[in-house]
């Protein structure tokens, strides 16, 4: 009896034991997932690093040839190493030969000539074609070896070839603008895509099969959550884990919640851009008039809560950059003598008139962004001393004709190569439809300087040449640059890993070392 006891015993232990490490494991219990939720500020369409849809996503599903590290510098990718010819035309890549596709499939040469050459295609109809077009050929020299040709020399091609490389053998005959791989994406990144829900809720897991360090999060989770507010409020419920936040929702935070906030330096400005269509815009003395009447640093404080500077112009953050801030501060009789001087009298009403148009026009802003809108609000307000009618008009940020406007609050800006954010912005190349030079800006001098800042090897050089282009900038304005922001990100205080690295266009690449991030689990 004794044993027969002792042996009943010791399988009820031993089954008990078994329970408790299944209780414990991640796989027993769904509250063990390190999950992070990034509450994102517009829905997600597709997901192609090609077309240029959605950046924050591409990144962690797509790896290209190259990637910047901490300070924005370029590193090796799925090239491991790289040669350039003397002549600065032909760039050899050797790959990784440890990368594969998320279905199994090696990454191969092939898979980059095929990106390069969609990127190329007329028919691709991508904004960024612009930024590959000194590529003359690229060349698969064998499965791991790739060579790419220029036109002539092109500095900023390392940098721009951080763009993902996308499957051949998945879209070969494809139409990459309409192709169901856009919302069944197969990629080489560090996580692939789990589930794409019907409210635009994405789902990304761990690629167990990525080449390099596995990250220590198991899921990122893209949730749409357009409005700010609700963005807070998730942060405060804990729903979401990150999200950009506005500087007006700043004093709501308190020491309390289970969310702090990260002050992150960014290259990101905003502008008033204006449409060269429209014959107001066509002399550069009411440019400059309306760049001397704008009190940035009134902007910087009343609306940025001092969270950013004032900008005058795109390269403000770049080595290449010059403030041109002494050619634009705040001089209001500066204004009123350009104004003067372009013909423009103040009528009965206050309001300038000239040939018997009125100063008066259209200043949109995506109703969904409460900076721009305000940025709208607080600049036709400045203006209206100097006769000035800009009306602001709040817009749904879906149906904005960002080439038929009167004129609109734009935001850009690049923490890469000077090139990223100049060239496809102000060079007459890029207007058109699909093209980001929404304006329609021609100037002669400005193609040529950016043209040879581009295609110039030596990098005093390039710097001459892209303050030349900054000081043509001043002598005719594209934009009414305003501030540059900083990213505020709210994070849930059991995340780690955030890095301060200075940030692009809206905070993006704040996910740059996703692998190092990291969630406490309650």
């Amino acid at each position: 009896m004794n044993k027969k006891l002792r042996n009943i015993l010791m399988v009820a232990a031993l089954a008990g034991l078994a329970g408790c490490n299944l209780e414990n494991s991640p796989s027993a219990d769904s509250t063990q997932t390190k999950q992070l939720v990034y509450g994102m500020a517009s829905e997600i369409e597709k997901i192609n690093p090609v077309l240029d849809e959605s950046q924050e996503i591409d990144n962690l599903l797509f790896r290209g040839l190259t990637k910047p590290d901490e300070e924005n510098k370029v590193t090796p990718d799925l090239a491991k190493s790289w040669e350039i010819s003397d002549d600065q035309l032909t760039y050899t890549f050797k790959l990784r030969q440890n990368a594969t596709w998320q279905d199994g499939e090696p990454v191969t040469a092939q898979d980059v000539k095929f990106t390069f050459d969609q990127l190329l295609d007329p028919k691709t109809n991508t904004p960024i074609a612009g930024e590959f077009n000194e590529i003359s050929s690229v060349k698969v020299i064998g499965i791991h070896e790739v060579e790419i040709t220029l036109n002539r020399p092109f500095p900023p091609l390392l940098d721009k070839l951080k763009i993902g490389i996308i499957p051949e053998h998945l879209l070969r005959g494809e139409d990459l603008n309409t192709t169901e791989f856009n919302q069944n994406p197969v990629g080489n990144g560090p996580f692939k895509l789990k589930t794409w829900d019907s409210d635009h809720t994405i789902t990304l897991e761990r690629n167990d099969n990525y080449y390099g360090p596995a990250p220590k999060l198991d899921e990122v989770v893209f949730k749409a959550v357009p409005d700010a507010n609700t963005r807070i409020l998730q942060l405060k419920t804990g729903e979401i884990d990150l999200a950009l936040i506005e500087p007006n929702q700043l004093a709501s935070t308190k020491h309390s919640d289970p969310y702090s906030v990260h002050e992150i330096p960014t290259a990101d400005y905003r502008a008033v851009l204006y449409n060269f269509e429209l014959p107001l815009f066509q002399d550069n003395k009411v440019r400059q008039a309306m760049n001397y009447a704008v009190n940035r640093n009134e902007l910087v404080e009343g609306i940025l809560a001092g969270k950013g500077e004032a900008a005058y112009g795109p390269l403000q953050k770049s080595w290449a950059g010059t403030s041109n801030g002494a050619g634009y501060t705040y001089n209001p009789q500066k204004a009123k003598q350009l104004l003067a001087e372009a013909g423009w009298v103040k009528g009965s009403d206050g309001v300038l008139i000239k040939d018997g148009q009125r100063f008066e026009f259209e200043l949109v802003s995506p109703i969904q962004d409460t900076v721009r809108v305000a940025l709208a609000n607080v600049v036709s307000e400045q203006l209206k001393p100097f006769g000035i009618i800009a009306k602001p008009k709040p817009v749904d940020a879906n149906a904005i004709d960002y080439d038929g406007e009167d004129a609109l609050i734009i935001g850009w800006g690049s923490e890469f190569d000077p090139d990223d954010h100049t060239y496809r912005l102000f060079h007459s190349s890029e207007i058109g439809d699909g093209q980001y030079n929404f304006g329609s800006y021609k100037n002669a001098n400005v193609d040529e300087f950016l043209m040879k800042a581009r295609t110039t090897a030596n990098i005093e050089e390039r710097k001459a040449y892209y303050h030349q282009f900054q000081e043509e900038l001043t002598i005719d304005p594209p934009y009414n640059f305003l501030v540059y922001l900083q990213a505020l990100y709210g994070v849930n205080e059991n995340v780690t890993g955030i890095s301060t690295r200075t940030l692009g266009h809206h905070g993006f690449g704040v996910l740059w070392n996703i692998e190092e991030w990291d969630k406490k689990i309650e």
